[in-house]
């Protein structure tokens, strides 16, 4: 077979631009760090790294719910322990002015105590959360509580003003912490400034009363200490702990929802750092590779043309030197 010039150009031709694609592949994975840069360089794992890049953002976003999460439910727990503590001062000063050696004056000046108690209760009722009321349910842009309701008496706080008659918004709502997995951020006043169910005993011993609220009982108590009914005010004693009861239990569970949270913000870190190094091994280039065969492939493209232009004098392998 007789070898021409045209035959020769045209293979030389074609190992300068095959040699050329090869260090134009190399110098791009040199530079993006990936072996992967388009569908043709390997069209199994383009399909892989979109899946896992997909698990990715979906583990990292779970992840930052799992996050918000918690600092949501433990603001709330931290509210709770603020209302029984507000709790607890009241029923201090109901013991305290249970004494019969008590004054009128001296009741009177308890009982302004427990006024006090009570606006700040109504203030811990309509706490917020990153603009949301945590104490009523999902009807999050409205106060389950009169607002006017922290300015004014126990005594003056009646009608449309009287937080104790407050029917609060009973949904949950959710947060989502992986597929399928949700926990209930919020709560419902209803269910945690009542009293322990009817039948159930609190801590005193004494049998609860159910229909009884913390807004309530404080009403009742500022009263009695007004009135100087001193059996009056040592009867809501029992009703207190019974109020004090629950919102304990209902702070044990908010408790239990932390944990979960914190459980679920570490599988999904576990998650995100396992699909990362998958996702790592698919589509990431082995630099230390990359580099060799480049400079390798350099060397090649020059001599090359080099070669080519020994061969074919005069030609357009001149100007690619």
């Amino acid at each position: 077979m007789r070898v021409t010039p045209g035959m020769l150009s045209s293979q030389i031709l074609f190992d300068i631009q095959n040699n050329y694609q090869q260090l134009s592949t190399l110098e791009n994975e040199s530079a993006t760090g990936h072996k992967i840069n388009t569908p043709s360089d390997d069209p199994i794992g383009v399909q892989q790294v979109m899946q896992l890049t997909n698990e990715t953002s979906f583990d990292t976003q779970y992840g930052q719910n799992a996050t918000n999460a918690q600092a949501q439910l433990n603001f709330v727990s931290s509210t709770m322990t603020e209302a029984q503590n507000v709790l607890s001062n009241a029923r201090d000063l109901a013991l305290e002015g249970a004494n019969s050696t008590e004054t009128p004056s001296d009741m009177q000046a308890i009982a302004a105590q427990v006024g006090q108690l009570y606006n700040q209760l109504v203030t811990i009722g309509n706490s917020q959360y990153n603009g949301q009321y945590i104490f009523n349910g999902q009807d999050t842009d409205t106060p389950p509580y009169p607002p006017q309701a922290a300015n004014v008496t126990p005594d003056q706080a009646t009608g449309e003003l009287d937080p104790s008659t407050k029917t609060t918004n009973s949904g949950k709502v959710y947060v989502n912490l992986g597929n399928g997995v949700t926990i209930p951020v919020s709560a419902s006043g209803n269910d945690f400034f009542k009293a322990a169910p009817s039948g159930s005993s609190s801590s005193s011993g004494a049998s609860s009363d159910s229909s009884q609220n913390a807004f309530s009982l404080l009403s009742q108590l500022y009263t009695a200490l007004n009135n100087g009914d001193t059996s009056q005010v040592g009867s809501l004693v029992s009703s207190i702990d019974s109020v004090l009861d629950n919102m304990n239990q209902q702070q044990a569970n908010v408790g239990s929802l932390i944990d979960r949270a914190q459980m679920m913000q570490t599988r999904m870190s576990n998650l995100s750092t396992s699909v990362t190094q998958q996702l790592s091994n698919v589509q990431d280039a082995d630099m230390a590779t990359v580099l060799t065969q480049l400079n390798s492939a350099m060397t090649v493209e020059q001599a090359s043309v080099e070669v080519g232009a020994q061969a074919l004098p005069m030609s357009l392998v001149n100007f690619l030197k």
